[in-house]
């Protein structure tokens, strides 16, 4: 069977002081209306709520965090400067895009666990996976609940 410590969000990193967002629930509108990319506009009247993004992604705000992503191993899921959207809250990964803690780095991989190994995979087929037998030297960080980017 696998580590349980590797179940448990809070067994490793957990005395690390990352800083979380104080401050006001910033809501935007959302518009009934799919976004045409025409030459029509939009109105007011089309507004049907308004909706924060905070409260869409950010489940639990006191185990939630940002990571910007770096290299192209999660391609095309997550692609270089795409904000990662992290709840160390959720326990259950298998098959989930995680953030591992991995021989002294946080690391970005899809998760497997296999009846007596652990599979850290990258979306991107270029890489191979990462198979590890002995579960001790990587710990469960939290998963990847949402992704953000900027579109060029």
């Amino acid at each position: 069977m696998h580590d349980q410590s590797i179940l448990d969000p809070n067994s490793y990193l957990s005395k690390i002081e990352l800083p979380r967002a104080m401050g006001e629930d910033f809501s935007r509108p959302v518009f009934l209306s799919p976004l045409t990319c025409g030459l029509f506009g939009i109105s007011e009247d089309e507004i049907e709520d308004y909706q924060s993004l905070d409260s869409l992604f950010v489940k639990n705000r006191f185990n939630t965090f940002f990571f910007k992503a770096a290299g192209d191993s999660m391609e095309p899921t997550i692609y270089q400067g795409q904000i990662l959207v992290v709840d160390r809250s959720k326990t259950h990964f298998h098959g989930k895009v995680c953030a591992i803690a991995y021989e002294d780095k946080i690391i970005c991989k899809r998760v497997f666990i296999r009846s007596h190994s652990l599979v850290l995979s990258s979306d991107n087929k270029k890489y191979r996976d990462i198979v590890l037998e002995n579960s001790d030297s990587v710990k469960f960080w939290g998963v990847v609940v949402a992704i953000a980017g900027f579109v060029e």
